[in-house]
């Protein structure tokens, strides 16, 4: 029920098309390293959802991420106060979290996306703009990218042997949660702290997902699985040879932890501040995602 006038900042025409008609969105090229554009973007405008970022971050990456994650965040919080924005909303990430704790999946995007929030929460206590942050966890949904995209792809191709039996538990979050998730910021008058963490409120296993996604693309899951210390070794490979090409690999030491360590999250309090309400859960939407890789794979 809520009545917006939106306007998108987006990198290229084509980049339009994926705005879905109904929402009536104009848009404005730029981005959030072009300084004119983000004036142009935040005149006249009450609240800002700050979007934009480099994720899937190697080491080679690290210095382009800081530009756009870090200085790109400082540029549109410079052009939204300026303009007299009354709020910038961000998209940030549960790694965020990781890379302030110290703990668990510790990455230079996490590191980037903690300073981006950084930034704004010394504006927002300054009494400069009102600042909401948003860490989402994985996020899935058709045309969804990262570990579980990839190990669709690959049992579907039969490049990828049966994983070990692994017991750990993981958070994850639908496209569509995310965007209620931000639609009830919208509107808040107020908020009652400047974080929230999202989370579609299930906990899965490594296991389930797996034998999902066998069943899924109608494959029998084979009886015999491969051993921890042979998938361990594997991941030690890939991720020297990332090391020395920056490139990165299917699977890497990184892939190898987060496959084995549990990355849990709560999502209360956005339920009792916000009213926010998941609507689905990712066996839901693993067809429409299943369909979605093979597209991408023709």
């Amino acid at each position: 029920n809520l009545s917006l006038d939106i306007q998108v900042l987006i990198r290229e025409p084509s980049d339009f098309s994926k705005i879905p008609p109904r929402l009536g969105a104009g848009y404005i090229l730029g981005s959030v390293q072009d300084e004119a554009s983000l004036v142009s973007a935040c005149a006249g405008r009450n609240q800002v959802i700050h979007l934009a970022g480099l994720a899937h971050v190697g080491k080679s990456s690290e210095q382009q991420a800081a530009a756009i994650n870090i200085q790109g965040t400082r540029n549109l919080l410079n052009a939204a106060i300026d303009a007299g924005v009354a709020r910038i909303v961000y998209l940030s990430s549960s790694l965020a979290e990781a890379a302030a704790s110290g703990e668990g999946d510790v990455t230079a995007y996490g590191e980037s996306k903690l300073q981006a929030e950084r930034l704004l929460q010394g504006a927002s206590n300054k009494g400069k703009i009102d600042v909401v942050i948003l860490r989402a966890v994985n996020v899935y949904g058709p045309g969804m990218k990262g570990n579980i995209a990839s190990m669709i792809s690959m049992i579907d191709r039969g490049r990828l042997p049966p994983l070990p039996r692994l017991n750990n538990k993981i958070s994850l979050l639908s496209a569509d949660d995310l965007a209620q998730a931000l639609l009830l910021v919208l509107a808040v008058r107020e908020t009652k702290q400047q974080v929230y963490t999202l989370t579609d409120g299930k906990q899965y296993s490594i296991e389930d997902i797996q034998s999902a996604i066998y069943r899924a693309i109608d494959k029998q899951m084979p009886s015999w699985r491969t051993p921890h210390m042979v998938l361990y070794a594997a991941s030690l490979i890939a991720g020297a040879v990332s090391s020395i090409t920056g490139g990165s690999g299917a699977i890497s030491s990184r892939t190898y932890r987060n496959l084995t360590s549990n990355n849990l999250f709560s999502n209360e309090r956005a339920i009792a501040d916000l009213g926010f309400a998941p609507s689905t859960d990712f066996f839901q939407q693993l067809p429409k995602i299943v369909k979605a890789v093979r597209n991408s794979a023709d």
